[in-house]
């Protein structure tokens, strides 16, 4: 039976003996990346990996493989393991650390989403940063001056103009935002007002939304599954600037949105895919630091309030 695991982008090691393929050295655990898969395939976005006429032919047996050392050889698929990238956030394969916020989540419900279904609503306050809007200059721009900009006079009125998954007055002018994912500027503020927030900057838990496209399921071996009740995750442990490293395989600069908390359970920041913004739950000393930093746009909200609209920055 031919396992389909593998994708252009995976992490291998050579587990067979030592040899020689076509005048390639292979030697136990010498590492690997595979450039084309064949038939041991999973679905995903492979196709990006590749210029259109560029992609190597599919070869009729075997898994392309280009060593640490870089030679490329087709080699057998029996002797290739998939390993977990060098990253510095490693699969974290028992999922009892995230049970004590799995339980506090509230159910969502079928016409209404409260924070508290996103963020456990355990800690004293919870605040919402909004990713910033970019426009066709790519610079970025706060909620509040594109409002003003659009004639809107709030926030909240700009963001009545959603439709469906998207904010049609922003779009209409040629903006976007960063849905499901805070763009790299507010993750990396973000990470650094958190770290000082934590006694375990160098011990964190992401779950990463099992969902995107170019994260194939098997990327970090053994790390356990969260379910969120709407979501699918798997779960990562390791520094918490490990959640500024992409943890997909395509060449796109994404930080690992999702779940992410201390071991220390300090606080708690959780990114749905659908919304503009990030929640953070803890106390109120981080909330008023989250809300007067001014590389940040910051609401404070409550974990009652509807998680699908975007509050009134301070």
């Amino acid at each position: 039976m031919v396992v389909r695991d593998l994708w252009a982008g995976a992490d291998v090691r050579w587990s067979g003996p030592e040899a020689v393929r076509r005048g390639v050295r292979l030697h136990p655990d010498d590492r690997a990346v595979v450039v084309d898969p064949g038939r041991h395939r999973v679905g995903s976005f492979s196709s990006l990996y590749h210029p259109a006429g560029t992609r190597p032919p599919r070869p009729r047996r075997g898994v392309t493989i280009r060593l640490a050392e870089g030679g490329e050889v087709t080699v057998a698929r029996k002797h290739l393991e998939l390993i977990a990238p060098d990253h510095p956030l490693a699969p974290e394969p028992d999922g009892t650390p995230a049970a004590w916020w799995l339980e506090q989540l509230e159910p969502w419900g079928r016409e209404a989403l409260p924070v508290s279904s996103l963020v456990p609503s355990g800690f004293r306050s919870v605040c919402q940063v909004l990713h910033p809007w970019w426009g066709p200059d790519a610079v970025p721009t706060s909620w509040r001056s594109l409002a003003r900009q659009l004639d809107f006079p709030s926030v909240t009125a700009l963001d009545a103009t959603r439709e469906m998954f998207s904010i049609r007055a922003a779009e209409d002018a040629g903006y976007s935002s960063s849905p499901g994912e805070p763009d790299m500027g507010t993750a990396e503020t973000l990470v650094e007002i958190l770290a000082g927030h934590t006694t375990s900057p160098e011990d964190a838990f992401v779950a990463v939304w099992e969902g995107w496209g170019d994260v194939p399921p098997q990327r970090f071996p053994g790390a356990a599954r969260l379910d969120t009740q709407a979501r699918g995750h798997f779960l990562l442990r390791g520094p918490l600037a490990g959640v500024l490293r992409s943890v997909d395989v395509s060449s796109y600069d994404r930080p690992a949105a999702g779940l992410w908390w201390p071991a220390d359970r300090a606080w708690f920041a959780a990114t749905e895919i659908e919304f503009e913004w990030t929640f953070v739950a803890g106390d109120q000393a981080l909330i008023d630091r989250l809300l007067t930093d001014d590389r940040l746009e910051v609401a404070q909200t409550t974990f009652d309030a509807a998680a699908n609209l975007a509050a009134e920055p301070s």
